[in-house]
């Protein structure tokens, strides 16, 4: 190995824990202030209205972020073993999102800013019981992460046109449309973890050039009220930026699977022909799905309703049943030993079904009528960010720590780990379907009834949960100590 790829490998792997610590450290914060929520609706802990939409809308950013950070990192490295990819735009853009996350911390606490990451017009403006400066620096910090991920989209991006030759070469056209003549040329296409890296790149870019417009609306009319929005317009480009944003954490987190599954298992996670289609399909679904947010909007143009359920519902199969099926054939009659990496990369896989099927249900609109505004809609996408996100990242962290020490952890403190936080993070997300199937509506501080008593069946699995986290924190600690034996693959 030459000292210059030891140098470009140690510049990636100084971008990637750099990411990963700093996501997990947000995700940590974002977990206590969650439990916090929760114990209140439960009436475990006193805290009133304003404390409380304060808290919730500093936990519905600074957690999606948190797993956002996260997985640009894993996703950074991967893309960076494959192509050129600049150490100090990535430092810019982390740059970027720590000072968006501390504006969003600066506004919710002393700020007390509570109108939720929704900020949906003219909400943030009017009847507001804290101060205009709260505002402002919320909208200035959502703007600042946008810039920071555009900043890190646009990177990527331009390094993969570069390195494929064009669109074509990136999505892999010839190699599916084309694919004896591609094949007898000699030509390879991208490894599966590119995918990821292309769709997020290009759908974020999207995302945060329509993040960055809503916000800059807003800010302007923050600074000159007599700006007036259409409310409809607004809420379209905050659920698109909201609702992409949130799903593109998936995306970024799942390269992880690609690599870390075949380390696990000692077989190849190839590209295929109905992978690249799968992820076509991912490309154009993603950004049209946020529809479905829309449905109690009469004035909504009525094709749209139809493009947000049949978005919704396409959304769901391709990467989710492709890259599922693969991993699992993957692992099937593998020999693979049960690691903490492999455990988590295959729960995570689970978590990311179960969640799926979660928000297809929702995105049904004769369920949607009775579902969408319940905690229902909080229990999928928890689902699928506290057991399949997060699964992912602590995957691959796991992943690379055991293939850097040649070391496993033992039985028992796999079982103390699969217990706290799959079992209870299983018994937190009960408590979000079962309120909702109950009816009990989101966004409440205080809940009708039933909704306490399925507050404290949530509190309690999310402190079952962060008990295993805990352990697991202690875990990872103990295995980045040990010698290294071997560079990760």
């Amino acid at each position: 190995m030459t000292s210059t790829h030891v140098s470009e490998q140690n510049a990636g792997l100084r971008v990637m824990w750099t990411y990963i610590a700093t996501g997990l450290a947000i995700f940590v914060l974002m977990l206590l202030v969650g439990i916090v929520t929760r114990a209140s609706q439960a009436g475990w802990l006193p805290l009133d209205p304003g404390s409380f939409y304060s808290l919730l809308s500093l936990h519905g950013v600074g957690m999606i972020v948190a797993m956002a950070i996260s997985g640009l990192g894993v996703l950074w490295y991967l893309a960076r073993r494959e192509m050129e990819l600049d150490e100090s735009i990535a430092f810019i853009a982390y740059g970027f999102f720590l000072a968006g996350t501390v504006c969003v911390i600066v506004s919710a606490i002393p700020g007390r800013y509570g109108s939720l990451w929704t900020m949906l017009y003219p909400l943030p403006f009017v009847g507001t019981y804290w101060p205009s400066w709260a505002t402002g620096t919320w909208l200035i910090g959502n703007a600042l992460v946008m810039l920071g991920f555009m900043l890190w989209c646009g990177q990527m991006l331009g390094a993969l046109l570069a390195r494929y030759g064009g669109v074509r070469g990136m999505l892999a056209v010839d190699y599916v449309l084309r694919n004896r003549d591609f094949t007898q040329s000699g030509k390879k296409p991208p490894p599966p973890q590119m995918f990821a890296a292309a769709i997020t790149a290009f759908d974020g870019f999207i995302t945060g050039t329509v993040g960055l417009v809503i916000g800059t609306a807003l800010i302007v009319h923050w600074m000159d009220p007599s700006v007036a929005l259409d409310p409809l317009w607004a809420k379209n480009l905050t659920y698109l930026f909201g609702h992409s944003f949130a799903n593109l954490t998936m995306y970024m987190a799942v390269a992880g699977i690609y690599v870390g599954l075949p380390l696990c298992t000692k077989r190849e996670y190839h590209t295929s022909p109905p992978l690249v289609v799968a992820w076509w399909g991912t490309l154009l679904f993603v950004i049209i799905a946020y529809f479905h947010h829309l449905y109690m909007d009469f004035v909504q143009m009525q094709w749209m309703q139809f493009v947000g359920e049949i978005a919704s519902y396409l959304a769901a199969i391709p990467v989710v049943v492709v890259t599922v099926y693969g991993g699992v054939m993957l692992v099937h009659r593998s020999g693979m030993r049960w690691s903490l990496g492999a455990m988590f990369l295959y729960a995570g896989m689970i978590g990311w079904v179960v969640g799926g099927i979660a928000a297809v249900l929702d995105a049904t609109i004769p369920a949607n009528v009775d579902l969408h505004n319940t905690l229902w809609v909080p229990g999928h996408f928890h689902t699928y960010l506290l057991e399949g996100v997060l699964l992912f990242i602590l995957g691959w962290v796991f992943v690379n720590l055991e293939q850097r020490a040649q070391a496993a952890s033992g039985l028992l403190t796999r079982w103390l780990i699969g217990v706290g936080m799959f079992g209870g993070g299983a018994l937190f997300l009960l408590g979000f379907y079962l309120a909702g199937a109950f009816g009990v509506p989101r966004r409440y501080a205080v809940e009708p009834a039933p909704g306490p008593f399925f507050a404290s069946l949530a509190t309690m699995g999310a402190l079952i949960f962060l008990a295993g986290f805990v352990i697991c924190g202690a875990e990872a600690w103990r295995l980045a100590r040990l010698p290294k034996r071997q560079a990760v693959g």
